[in-house]
């Protein structure tokens, strides 16, 4: 029985066999980690991944430089976006965040990527 503000779900017996197999992968980088916070976790990744994928469709990558990452949002009447890469950290100075649509999308180019794994 659940407890309050919980739900059970059921899944598949292969499906379930998957999660255990990546549940056993993330148990060696993260010890203390559960079973249930792991398909949690999961689950929430998986749907901020479908949002992004969903909002990315209107946003296009304009140029790239050292520190910065300029892109076009259709949805922002075709403006300009800038994300600044600064102590490897991403922030949309459109949005003032740390964490919007455009940080996101930046994050997914690989051209970031390498810049944040220097």
């Amino acid at each position: 029985m659940p407890q309050p503000g919980q739900k059970t779900v059921t899944v598949s017996g292969k499906i379930l066999s998957r999660l255990e197999e990546l549940y056993n992968s993330e148990k060696v980088k993260q010890p203390s980690i559960s079973f249930a916070s792991f398909i949690s976790e999961s689950a929430l990744i998986e749907l901020e991944r479908r949002n992004i994928l969903r909002e990315a469709q209107h946003i296009s990558i304009v140029a790239f430089g050292d520190d910065s990452v300029i892109l076009k949002d259709v949805r922002k009447k075709d403006r300009l976006i800038e994300v600044q890469i600064r102590n490897r950290r991403l922030k949309c100075i459109s949005d003032d965040k740390f964490d919007c649509i455009h940080v996101g999308f930046a994050l997914a180019l690989p051209e970031v990527r390498k810049v944040l794994n220097k």
